[in-house]
């Protein structure tokens, strides 16, 4: 397994953040860095969850206290319009993952055979159909937070999801000796750590005020969990991660958020 680069520069938040957001979203920030992510920017990716959770959340929010509770068509209308946001946001980035994952981990029978069906760029039966399904569940799962005016769950599942990438990144290998995913990859220092659990903590004090304290327990231990599992799961099959991989963990574990949320 190849080693993973572990030299990291000085730490410079802003420089780091914009980093994280030009690679993650279709932002105009960050663009100095056309490769995309550093190991240093990481930590931030958690952040860029609350930025895409803020931006839909928020007007969301401002609309229901103008016009009061979203129920059925426009509840279902309201989650189209978000799961359609994030995608456009994030410039389809983890749902090309997602559809060169499963093309990969199912269409192959080896671990070099999935790897070269991930690096195809066109997209095959199991890629679509799982993008058919995640978006059929991520509709079907906001459409409900949405009714039940459950709106910091919109913020969670992009701030968990993103954390599962950074703890991928951290503690599993790469499956390759190059590609945009090995070069977010190696063991975390203080700065990263930090800066990650701040965007945690940030989390907890915003939805654990005015809540059910077990609401987001249960959604925060079974989101933290998804997030360990899934890319361990993912990564099984090729010997580690890669930036397909990445992506599709990213999106699959807001899935199992969103689901969580929107039955808890």
């Amino acid at each position: 397994m190849p080693d993973t680069p572990t030299t990291r520069p000085a730490p410079r938040p802003l420089e780091d953040l914009a980093a994280a957001i030009g690679f993650l979203t279709l932002l105009p920030i960050g663009r100095e860095w056309p490769k995309g992510t550093t190991p240093r920017s990481v930590g931030w990716y958690p952040w860029v969850g609350w930025l895409l959770g803020g931006l839909a959340a928020g007007p969301l929010w401002l609309l229901m206290r103008y016009f009061g509770p979203f129920t059925g068509s426009r509840a279902l209308l309201a989650a189209a319009c978000v799961v359609s946001l994030w995608a456009l946001l994030t410039r389809f980035l983890h749902w090309d993952g997602l559809a060169d994952s499963f093309d990969g981990l199912w269409g192959g029978n080896t671990r070099d055979r999935r790897l070269e069906i991930m690096r195809d760029s066109r997209i095959g039966s199991f890629g679509a159909a799982a993008m058919l399904i995640a978006g059929l569940l991520q509709v079907a799962a906001v459409t409900v937070v949405i009714e039940r005016g459950s709106l910091w769950v919109l913020v969670a599942a992009p701030v968990i999801g993103r954390f599962a990438a950074a703890l991928a990144a951290w503690e599993l290998p790469s499956a390759r000796a190059e590609g945009l995913g090995l070069t977010a990859m190696g063991a975390p220092g203080l700065y990263e750590r930090l800066v990650a659990g701040l965007a945690g903590l940030a989390l907890l004090v915003f939805v654990v005020f005015g809540l059910p304290s077990h609401t987001f327990v249960i959604v925060g231990a079974l989101g933290f969990i998804a997030g360990m599992l899934v890319p361990r799961g993912l990564a099984r099959p090729v010997g580690g991660m890669t930036g397909d991989l990445f992506g599709a963990t990213v999106l699959l574990v807001e899935v199992c958020v969103l689901l969580v949320g929107a039955v808890a």
